[in-house]
């Protein structure tokens, strides 16, 4: 790599960076942060369990199943399209959820409506834009763009804890809607887009079809990309179950409600860490060996979150520990991916990722939720979640050696 030619992919394609620093977290995605201030105000106002309410916000289980489609339709038309679409969708999500008036069989279709319009406007999206603009610099640039998503994380909980208690959990998903259509739609048009790739063509020499199952077997019986989707499930899953139920947990061990929120910002301050440092290490060293590393860390802050009234300075350090390695998933999954399959179909592998994830995020989520509804608190999830974050390490030192000549050309038509 040399600084010329570094220089000059920055100087191309800079605003890709800039346009997903801005809007990533203004989507779907960004509703991981800010989804535990929704708990108890729901709780009050329709006297649903803390079960009942991690079910709708974890309905991603069920519509987790089209991600791959959506990856192979960003593979097929570009990222622009499809990421604006979703985004707008989004925003009449969340304008619908603030008005189902306590009905929960029309909360629950809104959520369904949510999560799967806003798959468009996760990673999925992002980071195949970023990745086919970058490859000297590639992790890095990941990186860069991402710290917008873990900056939104900082400061949305404690925005949307102050609106939610001045004016009601409906002004909450007012603010998440017009974010994602004022600020992140505009953007996304205007800076994010992806290099095109060339079609995969079939025997008869026509695109293939978005529902080829020979791809997706093809994809599925791959070793390598099994242990990317796992290592991205494992890490993620518990991420978002904590999350997820993060601010009644932690005013359940002692902290105040206030300083709870400001705890939610902190993890989210973590992530940006992790993300910078990820991001740099893997254009300079083994790619699954930074994300062993990071993905032990939770389990040790974990263990700090376990005591029934954790020292502040505990729970601190056990968010920002969390939070490290929420940053170093994306980063370093985007890159393996890139790295080990090449750019073709990367949306298509991402996607499929992303449907481990959101089965793992919608296990955790709701074993969370019922967690407090059993047991009476969080303590069983949490253990579950260091089990899966010491999986996820172990399944990124299975990853081997780059390949050479990475590209899935050859993965999906040997």
């Amino acid at each position: 790599m040399t600084t010329q030619t570094t220089r000059d992919e920055w100087r191309a394609h800079w605003k890709v960076v800039f346009g997903t620093f801005l809007a990533m977290g203004l989507g779907y995605g960004g509703f991981s942060f800010t989804q535990s201030q929704f708990v108890q105000p729901l709780q009050d106002a329709f006297g649903w369990s803390r079960g009942q309410i991690a079910f709708a916000f974890h309905l991603s289980f069920f519509t987790s199943f089209i991600a791959p489609l959506f990856g192979r339709l960003i593979d097929r038309v570009g990222v622009r399209p499809v990421l604006t679409t979703c985004l707008a969708l989004v925003a009449l999500s969340y304008v619908l959820i603030a008005n189902t008036g306590g009905n929960y069989t029309l909360f629950l279709i809104a959520f369904v409506i949510l999560v799967a319009a806003g798959l468009g406007t996760t990673g999925i999206a992002f980071t195949r834009a970023v990745a086919s603009r970058f490859s000297k610099s590639r992790g890095t640039a990941l990186a860069i763009s991402r710290i917008g998503y873990s900056l939104a994380g900082a400061f949305m909980p404690i925005l949307v804890f102050r609106v939610i208690a001045d004016h009601g959990w409906q002004a909450g998903f007012y603010l998440l809607a017009a974010a994602a259509a004022l600020v992140a739609l505009p953007i996304s048009w205007l800076f994010v887009s992806d290099e095109r790739q060339a079609v995969e063509l079939n025997a008869k020499g026509q695109p293939t079809a978005l529902l080829d199952w020979r791809l997706w077997l093809k994809l599925l019986s791959n070793p390598k990309i099994l242990l990317v989707c796992l290592a991205a499930a494992f890490t993620y899953g518990p991420v978002i179950g904590i999350l997820s139920q993060l601010q009644p947990m932690l005013t359940g061990k002692g902290l105040e409600p206030g300083l709870a929120a400001e705890f939610a910002a902190l993890l989210a301050v973590s992530v940006v860490a992790g993300t910078l440092t990820t991001g740099i290490l893997v254009d300079r060293i083994w790619a699954p060996a930074v994300g062993c590393a990071f993905t032990l860390l939770p389990v040790l802050g974990i263990a700090l979150l376990l005591p029934s009234e954790p020292t502040v300075w505990m729970a601190g350090i056990g968010l920002v520990l969390i939070g490290l390695a929420q940053g170093a998933e994306i980063d370093v999954i985007a890159f393996i991916i890139a790295r080990y399959f090449g750019l073709k179909s990367f949306a298509a592998i991402y996607g499929l990722s992303v449907l481990f994830i959101a089965v793992a995020t919608s296990v955790a989520g709701i074993a969370f939720g019922f967690a407090y509804d059993t047991f009476g608190g969080y303590n069983e999830a949490l253990i579950g979640a260091g089990v899966m974050f010491a999986l996820a390490s172990g399944a990124y030192l299975l990853l081997g050696r780059y390949p050479e000549d990475p590209g899935l050309d050859r993965t999906v038509k040997d």
